[in-house]
């Protein structure tokens, strides 16, 4: 018969159980001490779970918002290339108008007038970021989910800045006539164009307002998690302690009970 089990086999039990419960809160006070969290309850764990879903949602937000931003800024570099293109159209325009030029001064200035318009539509074309422009895009707006639901949205302005739309697609400057026309729809075209860099510049801030509130909201949201997960260091220490302690008796008791039983076999021996 094992000598720590005769005789006072309560007594035995009782110690083995607490040798195996001390060592599980042991192990459970080491794990919350090196991973720095908590052992949650399963109604604490019920809201770090919302929670984190929340900061998730908030992180994806911020990466729409981020895309968004890409696409404004493209738009708005092309925007700047078209207004430079609308200026230096309407800079041929003006020497075009002129009576006296002759045919072929004109033709040259034709040419590079036509260049340019192309140059407008190719711009307005490529400004893309994943294929999605704002510049040569059909809809007037697009719908940017910055907030946790679907319906939490941002809309940014389509801008449409082609040739067709600008007015300026059959515009030539063969003659002083023509010219002449063309100074004025080109002076309609960078009005247009003016409006819509001030409609991009608008919605760039708005993004960004709205990404600084979500990124405040999330912070707090991870500040709440942070707070119900991290343990109390110094209780943590002081329970690790008492715990060793009470390994260490147990241990003791233990001893004490192979000796006991050890000299009861000796007796009869």
């Amino acid at each position: 018969m094992n000598p720590l089990t005769a005789g006072s086999s309560n007594a035995s039990s009782g110690i083995l159980s607490s040798l195996s419960s001390t060592q599980s809160l042991t192990n459970n006070i080491q794990t919350q001490l090196s991973t720095n969290k908590k052992i949650l309850d399963p109604a604490q764990q019920g809201v770090v779970t919302r929670l984190s879903s929340q900061v998730t949602s908030y992180a994806a937000a911020h990466d729409n918002i981020a895309k968004a931003q890409n696409v404004l800024n493209v738009a708005s570099t092309g925007l700047n290339s078209i207004s430079s293109l609308l200026t230096q159209m309407q800079d041929l325009a003006n020497k075009a108008n002129d009576a006296t030029m002759t045919s072929t001064d004109a033709a040259k200035l034709q040419q590079t007038f036509a260049h340019l318009l192309q140059q407008i539509d190719s711009t307005a074309t490529n400004s893309k970021v994943d294929s999605v422009g704002l510049l040569s895009n059909s809809s007037s707006q697009l719908a940017i989910q910055t907030g946790l639901a679907t319906s939490d949205t941002t809309s940014i302005s389509c801008v449409s800045s082609d040739s067709t739309t600008l007015g300026i697609s059959s515009l030539s400057i063969t003659n002083a006539s023509s010219a002449a026309s063309a100074i004025t729809a080109l002076a309609s075209a960078l009005a247009t164009v003016s409006t819509s860099q001030s409609s991009i510049a608008a919605d760039q801030l708005a993004l960004q307002t709205v990404d600084g509130q979500d990124a405040s909201i999330s912070q707090n949201l991870q500040n709440t998690i942070d707070t119900i997960q991290k343990p109390d260091a110094a209780q943590l220490q002081m329970d690790l302690q008492d715990a060793n302690n009470q390994q260490s008796m147990n241990y003791y008791l233990i001893n004490q009970m192979n000796q006991e039983g050890q000299s009861v076999l000796t007796i009869f021996r």
